[in-house]
């Protein structure tokens, strides 16, 4: 069931395994929403993987222990997405 329209969200993942598993979800084709706190850091992870031919991952800065930061990506997704999936 998974395609070019199954969005996935993967938090704290500009290295390490949230990292691996943003860069797998892209190689099976899904749209991947790489988050990371660190914008530069999030970024340049996107950057990677998009020099590697995944042009189907984006960033959002996300800070999980902030609130307000929740709702800014929550707002963002449902806009840009619809929802996610996972």
């Amino acid at each position: 069931w998974w395609s070019g329209d199954t969005v996935a969200v993967v938090t704290g993942a500009n290295k390490g395994i949230g990292l691996a598993v943003v860069k797998r979800f892209a190689e099976l084709g899904l749209t991947v929403v790489l988050t990371a706190r660190d914008e530069e850091r999030g970024k340049r992870a996107t950057e990677k993987l998009r020099e590697e031919g995944l042009g189907n991952v984006r960033f959002f800065a996300l800070d999980v222990s902030k609130a307000a930061s929740i709702k800014t990506f929550v707002s963002w997704v449902e806009t840009t997405f619809g929802g996610l999936d996972i």
